[in-house]
């Protein structure tokens, strides 16, 4: 029902740990989400909670009974004119904002995609709204009270002896990034406050921790908190880690378990002569798990993919893998999560190979099958020590480089192709062609 970012095994966590505090009152400053309120509702605390976001006030105001104070901006009613029925100033006005994080992003945007999304919650809002409140209404979540409040000021009134859990932004500005939508076609009585700088997050973990009994989690890895740490959370492969920091708590590490199966074909190798036409054969997840373990750079992080498939020459060696997964932000592009060649053969450019076959319209077809949408474009991330990735280079676009966030890494480079351009046979001669394999045989 609410929004969630928080891995499950930290609410575990968080459960666990409150299990052990006095009861009493619990003060959970940035809030966010109520993570941390539904993870302990039922345990006895009298739960006081704070934030600043226009999302967290409204649930927040609704669980302890006061007006939401949240109404539609005039500028926005010609096109959101519809959604003024909803707002009763109580739930209904909480299930509206709850629903526009799903849509509002799209309202007032071109392109085909962003007209169908609008138009379909318009359609279907009765029932969507109707069936919302239900949802909220059936919440186990209870509080005591909710202050909107910024998280510096708020922590320096909370009695020193009382437990305090909060799971602070991770990053600078990331809850205004994320509420953009609503703040633009909703108004209410915001609060004045400086958003949280990188540095400000890392100061209000160490306000947190003032105190006998606290819980915090962070992607920051706080060097002066190693003492407290408590924990590790990976909740995916490619997820940035949660360190876990607690007063007391039991210490574990919490990793995705990643299947493995054998994979029988032959690969191409050292000696062996390259012939076409190529094949895509898809991979199941442990398959696609074990070879990469086995060719893949290790200070990779791998991701889970929606559509994994094997290149295969003429003769069925395997030749490669690619993986993919359908675009976050924009509907029609794929993203291209993996891609490698077999190693060690006499091909040194073979890696362009699997580039090519993952964009082949032969891929594109496979893709769109497996995301149930037009694909028209493809994405990926490069991670280099060079300004521009070798493999992609000529093949796909470079659309953005910055600094690696990554260990191990200078550059982190976007790009970005057309997909379903070339078959699979003119992908090989174009190979050929281009990257000196000679000797290869096109089978044609």
């Amino acid at each position: 029902m609410f929004q969630g970012t928080i891995p499950g095994p930290m609410r575990s966590i968080v459960r666990e740990t409150a299990d052990g505090w006095p009861r009493g009152p619990v003060y959970v400053p940035c809030c966010g989400n109520f993570t941390i309120e539904r993870s302990v509702a039922g345990m006895g605390f009298a739960l006081h909670s704070s934030d600043v976001s226009i999302y967290t006030s409204a649930v927040g105001r609704w669980l302890t009974r006061q007006p939401v104070g949240i109404q539609l901006r005039e500028e926005s009613r010609d096109e959101l004119g519809w959604l003024a029925d909803s707002l009763d100033d109580g739930v209904g006005t909480v299930a509206t904002l709850m629903l526009g994080t799903r849509f509002l992003a799209s309202v007032g945007r071109e392109g085909l995609w962003h007209e169908r999304v609008v138009r379909s919650y318009r359609e279907q809002w009765e029932a969507k709204h109707a069936e919302t409140v239900e949802r909220l209404c059936g919440s186990d979540v209870e509080l005591a009270s909710y202050e909107v409040e910024d998280v510096r000021s708020w922590l320096q009134k909370v009695p020193r002896d009382a437990p305090v859990c909060s799971f602070p932004p991770s990053y600078g500005g990331g809850y205004e990034k994320l509420y953009e939508p609503l703040e633009a076609h909703f108004t209410w009585d915001a609060p004045e406050y400086e958003p949280l700088s990188d540095d400000d997050v890392v100061s209000v973990l160490g306000a947190i921790t003032d105190r006998p009994y606290w819980l915090t989690a962070s992607n920051h890895d706080v060097p002066e908190l190693h003492p407290y740490l408590r924990g590790v959370i990976k909740a995916t492969p490619r997820a940035a880690p949660f360190y876990v920091y607690a007063s007391q708590a039991r210490t574990r590490i919490v990793a995705p378990r990643q299947p493995i199966e054998p994979v029988k074909v032959p690969r191409l190798r050292e000696g062996d002569e390259l012939v076409g036409p190529l094949t895509l054969s898809l991979l199941k997840p442990g398959q696609f798990n074990a070879l990469r373990s086995r060719y893949l750079n290790p200070k990779i992080a791998p991701g889970a993919a929606n559509l994994a498939a094997a290149v295969k020459d003429g003769d069925g060696r395997l030749l490669g893998v690619f993986a993919m997964a359908p675009s976050t932000y924009t509907p029609d592009e794929a993203y291209l999560l993996s891609d490698f060649a077999v190693a060690p053969t006499d091909y040194p450019r073979l890696s362009k190979l699997i580039v090519l076959a993952a964009t082949s319209a032969e891929a594109q077809l496979l893709c769109q099958r497996a995301f149930s949408r037009r694909i028209r474009r493809v994405a990926t991330t490069a991670f280099s020590n060079n300004p521009v990735s070798m493999k992609y280079r000529g093949l796909l676009r470079l659309h953005k480089r910055s600094p690696s966030n990554e260990d191990g890494w200078k550059f982190q480079l976007q790009y970005q192709g057309a997909m379903g351009q070339h078959t699979l046979a003119e992908a090989l001669q174009m190979w050929a062609k281009r990257w000196g394999a000679q000797t290869t045989k096109t089978g044609v």
